[in-house]
């Protein structure tokens, strides 16, 4: 199947419009559903296991969409995931069995994988290389924007109900208007892949190991984060402000160091945000008590943090194209499931063994494995260009 290349500023308009669209959906329809379990009587475990959900399909899923991709063509992926994820969000609200409740959201997993990846390669494949940075960089903060936004749309429209179901799936099919925008031009990424995802892993370590970072990041930091605030003396009220510090980081800090990925080094760039990652991990537990050294540092930290996954999707389309790219981004969903999975537990168990500290610890160390591997990359590939 051949597909043609829309013009490149219409295409990118119409990406980021639909991954914001599809952000504030999914964001939307998280807290809804573990609301809504919540006042039907279910516990915490059942809660997080549905929570978990999505997490699971984009580890399970993502393998699979090279594949697909290639059968069905860019443009029938990303209707047909648009689809059903606005067919299974508008379902939650018309039905009330748990086990079905628990097929609909792997299935909105599943879609949501394929929309979000497909979108990453297509933007990469867009980018020009002089401007690559800066625009992955909007693309991550108008994105950042989208999943903060969900939550603060349930004080407007409620929790109760079928009602937030519906405007759930209605913003999500929104997304097809994007789509219209580019009139059925969508790229083609059809090409085989000279490498498989399992062989990514160890062609690309450092962008496998930023993927999997930021999902442990945000699966981790961002959901204990309150907690740990309230453990450590602040009111419930400010605990939740330090969460919104840090997507204030995420969103305002993205563009300088896209800017920076275009202008120096990316490896270096990428490095500097893994140092600044550890260094605000440790700098937590000595800040936490001191509110004007605490708000610039979480800003500096959680912008940091997710500029790893920035440059880290700007290298992936600076080094992969078309079928490679695909496969490429595929292996970065799946680390992102690994990393959204494993996050929330690892730090939650440290923060009953190392109390109140083991979060920002777990992390710490996890940033800097991030940062020796990163140093290892730079220094592997100055030898190879030392010696042809």
């Amino acid at each position: 199947m051949t597909e043609n290349k829309p013009d490149n500023m219409l295409a990118l308009i119409a990406i980021i419009a639909a991954v914001t669209a599809m952000a504030v959906s999914l964001s939307l329809s998280i807290p809804l559903v573990s609301l809504s379990l919540e006042r039907r009587g279910y516990g915490s475990d059942i809660i997080g296991l549905m929570g978990s959900l999505p997490a699971l399909s984009f580890l399970l899923g993502s393998p699979f969409i090279p594949f697909w991709t290639r059968l069905f063509g860019v443009g029938k992926m990303l209707w047909g995931a648009l689809i059903l994820a606005a067919i299974c969000i508008l379902s939650l609200a018309i039905s009330d069995n748990i086990y079905f409740w628990f097929f609909l959201r792997l299935l909105i997993g599943f879609s949501m994988a394929i929309l979000f990846l497909i979108s990453e390669a297509w933007i990469n494949t867009i980018a020009r290389e002089e401007t690559r940075g800066r625009t992955i960089a909007i693309y991550v903060s108008v994105m950042t924007c989208g999943f903060a936004f969900g939550p603060v749309l349930i004080n407007i429209i409620g929790a109760e109900g079928v009602f937030p179901f519906i405007v759930s799936s209605l913003i999500v099919f929104s997304a097809g208007f994007a789509f219209l925008l580019v009139g059925g031009k969508f790229p083609d990424l059809s090409a085989q892949s000279k490498f498989s995802i399992l062989r990514f892993f160890k062609i690309a370590p450092m962008i496998s190991a930023a993927a999997l970072l930021v999902a442990f990041f945000d699966g981790s930091v961002l959901t204990l984060l309150p907690v740990y605030g309230v453990k450590t003396g602040q009111t419930m009220e400010m605990a939740v402000l330090m969460t919104s510090a840090l997507l204030a980081g995420n969103v305002v800090l993205q563009l300088p160091i896209g800017w920076l990925a275009d202008k120096y080094d990316r490896n270096w760039v990428i490095l500097g945000c893994g140092i600044l990652g550890v260094a605000g991990a440790l700098l937590l537990p000595l800040t936490v008590s001191e509110p004007y050294l605490l708000w610039p540092m979480l800003i500096i930290w959680g912008g940091a943090v997710v500029g790893t996954y920035t440059i880290a999707l700007v290298i992936m389309g600076q080094d992969f194209k078309g079928g490679d790219l695909i496969t490429a981004t595929a292996a970065v969903g799946a680390l992102w499931g690994l990393g959204s999975l494993v996050g929330p537990t690892t730090a939650g168990v440290a923060m009953e063994i190392i109390k109140p500290h083991g979060m920002p610890i777990t992390f710490a160390a996890a940033c800097f494995i991030f940062v020796l591997l990163a140093i290892w990359q730079i220094s592997t590939s100055k030898a190879a260009r030392n010696n042809p």
